[in-house]
């Protein structure tokens, strides 16, 4: 609480100096204005202490996003996800499919190894990239998104890679480039980092990417598996190129649909999106989660994951 009074005993206070005013008969035209000027002043103030008070119960700031991705992965962690502070009507979805979040994959989880955790106070939205060992010893890859409203979790968006190919090396520790503070000098706006972003999911449609986005020595990661410059990658099999070549040309690919951006970090240079990615007419679907590095407004480094599953249809959110 601000320890300021509330509305509603602004508001008794006014009635009481309203109805000393109507009681008293003594008082002259200079002190009634007076009187007069102090309850403007009140209401006014009333009203300011009002506003306040509801646009910080509708909003978290970042050191309190950042606290609920902390107290989540614990309450997982612990098997207590009954004490995760989810809304009446929250919806949760792991791998784009409906769950209860007692049912998720992180039910395995015993430590966490490394993770990365990035908040946007604006958007309303926490989101990490957590690598972890799970029970059996296998190594995962989690990407966790927490919508906060009125201090409630509304959505839970949780993208879990158990594949066998989930490469730790290139994951623990997390590369400490994707945390940096990008010097004002090459920091884009919040409305560049949303169209650079928008443009590479175009790009995945239409494969003509705007050369001027990337950094010639931008690497792109799938669950710690580095697919560009790396001839041998076996995931894409594009070859010794950059993130812009890779994207050039004919492709399996295509198009991207309900790209949502869920992050921008102008000071860090990030920006978390998310998509569906079609493969022509196959059934099989991927679902992106990409977190984007940008340094002197030129995309320097992607961490994708991305699942690729049949009956896949949508993500199950709108933005």
């Amino acid at each position: 609480m601000s320890g300021y009074p509330t509305y509603r005993e602004l508001s008794w206070a006014v009635g009481k100096i309203k109805q000393q005013k109507l009681d008293s008969h003594s008082l002259t035209g200079k002190r009634k204005c007076m009187t007069r000027g102090i309850l403007a002043v009140c209401l006014i103030i009333g009203f300011s202490f009002a506003l306040t008070n509801l646009a910080s119960a509708s909003t978290c700031d970042r050191a309190s996003l950042l606290e609920h991705a902390k107290q989540f992965n614990a309450n997982m962690l612990a098997h207590t996800s009954e004490k995760v502070p989810l809304a009446a009507n929250a919806q949760i979805r792991e791998n784009a499919q409906a769950i209860r979040l007692a049912n998720s994959k992180w039910s395995d989880v015993k430590k966490i190894l490394s993770e990365a955790v990035y908040a946007d106070a604006l958007k309303g939205n926490v989101i990490e990239h957590v690598t972890a060992d799970t029970s059996s010893g296998k190594v995962v890859y989690i990407g966790t998104r927490l919508k906060l409203a009125g201090g409630k979790i509304t959505e839970v968006e949780i993208n879990f890679d158990d594949r066998p190919d989930v490469n730790v090396k290139n994951l623990v520790p997390y590369d400490p480039i994707f945390n940096t503070i990008v010097p004002p000098e090459e920091r884009a706006t919040r409305e560049q980092l949303e169209r650079i972003i928008t443009s590479y999911f175009q790009g995945l449609t239409d494969h003509k990417p705007i050369e001027a986005d990337y950094d010639p020595r931008c690497d792109r990661f799938h669950s710690g598996n580095r697919v560009t410059h790396n001839a041998s990658n076996g995931v894409e099999n594009s070859g010794d190129v950059g993130c812009y070549e890779s994207n050039l040309g004919p492709k399996p690919w295509g198009p991207a649909t309900e790209v949502r951006i869920g992050l921008i970090d102008p000071e860090r240079g990030i920006v978390i999106a998310y998509a569906i990615l079609y493969y022509g007419s196959s059934p099989r679907r991927m679902q992106i989660n990409e977190i984007f590095k940008i340094l002197d407004r030129r995309i320097r480094m992607v961490d994708n994951i991305g699942l690729m599953e049949e009956g896949i249809t949508t993500s199950g959110f709108s933005q």
